[in-house]
């Protein structure tokens, strides 16, 4: 006799985001992400305090970053997308060359409770968080003892051993 599959409930993934902005209005376009990440995504469980950072890697206006915990029902892909949108949806333009330019938002999954991925479309942990104070000093906020999975050290540890000399100032 054929029984069907149980279903079971779907368990909630969590995921860590660094989220930047450098283009006015900066705390206006770190605000409504959040918003939307809110709204569209799942609920924003922590945030950092924001700071101001220098560009990186480019020669730009400072940039406005903090990292927030959201729990969602979507799968760490699906929720890519999501993030993609919301870019979009605050006029984050498609690169036009291969080297790093001002936006008003800047959204990345720094880590996600499904665990590790290395897809051309999503590479989590963040494979440069641990060079980048601008996401290391705003994870430390809410996220100061989770072991990298990949580096097996903590937040703190990878702060203390990155080579950026970047000055990070509290927003706040």
């Amino acid at each position: 006799m054929y029984k069907p599959p149980i279903k079971t409930k779907k368990s909630m993934n969590k995921l860590y985001l660094s989220l930047g902005s450098n283009i006015e209005n900066r705390l206006y376009f770190i605000k409504q992400a959040t918003k939307l990440i809110n709204n569209k995504v799942g609920f924003v469980f922590e945030k950092s305090n924001i700071y101001e950072t220098p560009a990186w890697g480019f020669e730009s206006t400072k940039f406005l970053n903090t990292c927030i915990c959201v729990h969602t029902k979507f799968t760490t892909k699906e929720s890519l997308i999501e993030f993609q949108k919301i870019e979009k949806e605050l006029g984050r333009k498609a690169k036009t060359s291969t080297g790093y330019q001002a936006r008003p938002i800047d959204i990345d999954i720094i880590y996600a409770s499904e665990g590790i991925f290395n897809t051309p479309s999503l590479v989590v942990p963040h494979p440069l968080m641990q060079d980048r104070k601008f996401v290391l000093v705003p994870l430390l906020d809410i996220l100061p003892k989770y072991i990298h999975p990949l580096l097996h050290k903590n937040t703190k540890e990878l702060l203390t051993e990155c080579n950026d000399g970047s000055q990070i100032i509290n927003y706040n």
